[in-house]
């Protein structure tokens, strides 16, 4: 109104940040004070009751939020999945949790900290390795969240990282989480970083759980001296392929391999430079392979080979492969001596339908080149 500019001040209440003042035309202005202050106390008790609500709003927020946190950690360790699974999902939670537009989670890979999972909600975006060594001196185990205000940690970290956890457990660090900005341009206070402390030992457990299961699928699975597939993990996997034959026009082809002179080399050498020529031809087998081909040792000096969608001609180009590496381990390790192999080369369904026929015809091969003389090859007869 144009009385405003000189109008007078009729009451003025302050309390706590509310600061009312009920303004009046000069010529009523005493006339409607009892009024103004009824006015003036009933609105400020108003603005009490709603700051108080903010903060009671906020409360329940933060706890929906911890909650909400709490619900995604119960289900991440109420069941178990594979290292892969659980990284993604302590990723996917931890971006959810902070709502931040990026997050990444980084394993230590010899001297360096390589991004495994990143995800981005404003597309594909590409992080750099961070050096172990520094990130460890920046980032103490029993110092698990730290800004990036830091500038110790915030010259290691992707520009826009904001915050980063560190998942330990058991004195060992198994990750590091690298979170950018938050939506909205939330920071990252005190109750998100208490929360994230709370979160990161949890998410350690899990992945700590999936990294224990995963080495107790290797051991059942691998063979401790070459680290190829155990004679269970191979008869798995064939009796997978020969399944995958009887149902599509298909064929698989399995290779059984024994090292000449094998017997030679450990009376000769000893049982540890056996080993190591064990190791060697394993590396070359497994080298040659194609990876979908799966490679195993049965046991002694003996090897099985697993070539899916494969002919037992067509398996002479692995075989070619293998015989070209073989050279490679003679230069190397001279005391060996020439390190050749017998091969006997069956296949489903020609050979057989079945383990045991398949397995049988490729040991009458294996069978018959070993009579032959040594570095021979024979393929199954039908």
């Amino acid at each position: 109104p144009d009385w405003l500019p000189t109008g007078q001040e009729v009451i003025r209440l302050r309390s706590g940040q509310t600061d009312l003042a009920v303004i009046a035309d000069p010529s009523i202005a005493h006339a409607v004070r009892p009024q103004a202050t009824m006015i003036a106390l009933g609105l400020s008790v108003v603005l009490e009751l709603h700051g108080v609500l903010r903060e009671r709003q906020a409360q329940l927020d933060d706890a929906v939020f911890q909650l909400r946190a709490m619900r995604q950690v119960a289900r991440l360790l109420s069941s178990v999945h594979s290292t892969e699974e659980t990284e993604s999902m302590v990723l996917d939670f931890m971006a959810e949790v902070f709502f931040c537009w990026w997050a990444c989670l980084y394993r230590q890979d010899g001297d360096r900290y390589v991004p495994r999972v990143v995800r981005s909600l404003k597309g594909s975006i590409t992080l750099d390795p961070i050096n172990a060594a520094a990130l460890d001196r920046a980032l103490p185990l029993d110092q698990p969240v730290n800004h990036t205000r830091d500038a110790a940690i915030g010259v290691l970290m992707p520009p826009t990282t904001q915050l980063v956890v560190s998942l330990g457990a058991g004195g060992e660090r198994l990750a590091v989480l690298a979170l950018g900005p938050r939506l909205h341009d939330q920071p990252y206070g005190s109750p998100e970083c208490d929360l994230a402390n709370t979160l990161s030992f949890a998410a350690a457990i899990a992945l700590k759980n999936a990294l224990l299961v995963t080495e107790l699928q290797s051991a059942a699975t691998t063979d401790p001296l070459t680290g190829l597939l155990n004679r269970r993990a191979m008869e798995e996997r064939l009796g997978t392929e020969l399944s995958r034959t009887h149902r599509h026009p298909i064929c698989t082809t399995i290779v059984t391999i024994d090292l000449d002179r094998f017997k030679l080399v450990n009376d000769s050498l000893g049982h540890a430079a056996g080993d190591r020529c064990l190791v060697e031809v394993a590396r070359v087998l497994k080298q040659q392979a194609r990876t979908l081909d799966a490679v195993g040792r049965m046991g002694g000096d003996e090897f099985l080979i697993v070539l899916p969608m494969t002919t037992a001609e067509e398996a002479k180009a692995y075989l070619d492969r293998v015989h070209r590496g073989l050279a490679t381990i003679e230069a190397e390790h001279p005391e060996f001596g020439r390190v050749s192999l017998s091969v006997g080369v069956a296949e489903s369904p020609r050979h057989g339908s079945t383990q045991d026929t398949i397995l049988s015809a490729g040991d009458a091969a294996l069978y018959r080149a070993k009579r032959a003389g040594t570095g021979r090859v024979e393929i199954a007869e039908p």
